[in-house]
């Protein structure tokens, strides 16, 4: 069996230093990106079950665990070979309100039809359909203090509803008169503004989303000092398909991880609650 978020948290867990290690090689001019890199390489390693591993075993464990490790430019960070897709971000400090998604909106899934995914994304396997998993870790001088693990299922809207936003920007860029549009992935593109005839437009999107630590916050509020904590939330039903929750249970009862249930709102109508399962380990 290959890695899925349960595998991901018993590794965090038994890691006994969290500090989150820089690439040697990387621009040192560019110290938050490279964080950032190192984070979801932490988080990578975790579901391939190699933290701490050498570059070898860790690219064997990558090859076993991933069909698809992604770029800076293209959703997602990577995905599970027959299973979710993994959105990974960084950010300083709990007071952070949102994430940059960039031009990406929030997903409840991964369609293999999005166009903002490249072609060995789409063609790494076969399938049409991911569910998401977002994946925020809050690291300041090195130290993953906080880690949130939830699905797009609990935390984002239905696609037609960011898409709609989309769509309404990009008619009204086209009923402008006197302007030359381009064909663009982006919001649009406005070619030869100026009177030479060299000078081009691009109108580009940045969605944000407030964070999973704002967003459901009141569901761990009464963990307090604390030097880490990790909080995971997965919808009953995708949890109880995992084939390893007989010994993810048994791990979490021997070292101190809780696990309870939850009534979430349904993001694309919260008069509906979903069952969920909150797992919950701090120090």
């Amino acid at each position: 069996m290959g890695g899925n978020i349960l595998t991901a948290i018993q590794a965090i867990v038994e890691k006994s230093s969290l500090e989150i290690v820089e690439n040697p090689q990387g621009d040192i001019q560019n110290r938050a990106n490279q964080m950032g890199a190192a984070f979801e390489d932490f988080v990578k390693n975790a579901f391939a079950g190699c933290l701490d591993q050498d570059i070898r075993s860790i690219k064997k464990a990558y090859s076993r665990t991933f069909s698809y490790l992604g770029n800076s430019t293209n959703p997602p960070d990577a995905m599970l070979i027959n299973s979710d897709a993994i959105e990974i971000k960084k950010i300083k400090t709990l007071g952070t309100s949102q994430l940059q998604l960039n031009s990406s909106y929030p997903k409840n899934k991964l369609r293999s039809g999005n166009p903002k995914i490249c072609n060995a994304c789409r063609t790494c396997e076969k399938w049409e359909e991911k569910d998401m998993l977002y994946v925020v870790g809050q690291v300041d001088e090195k130290e993953l203090h906080n880690i949130f693990f939830v699905y797009g299922d609990l935390y984002c809207d239905s696609h037609d509803i960011y898409e709609n936003v989309e769509n309404v920007i990009k008619a009204g860029l086209e009923s402008l008169d006197e302007v030359e549009l381009a064909e663009t992935n982006e919001l649009g593109r406005i070619n030869k503004v100026d009177h030479l005839g060299i000078s081009d437009l691009r109108v580009r999107g940045m969605w944000l989303i407030k964070t999973p630590f704002q967003h459901f916050e009141y569901l761990t509020d009464e963990i307090v000092n604390y030097k880490f904590k990790l909080v995971a939330l997965i919808p009953e039903d995708k949890y109880n398909d995992f084939e390893n929750i007989d010994e993810f249970e048994e791990f979490c009862k021997e070292n101190g991880v809780s696990i309870s249930n939850e009534e979430i709102e349904d993001p694309q109508n919260p008069a509906n609650l979903i069952n969920s399962k909150l797992i919950t380990y701090y120090y």
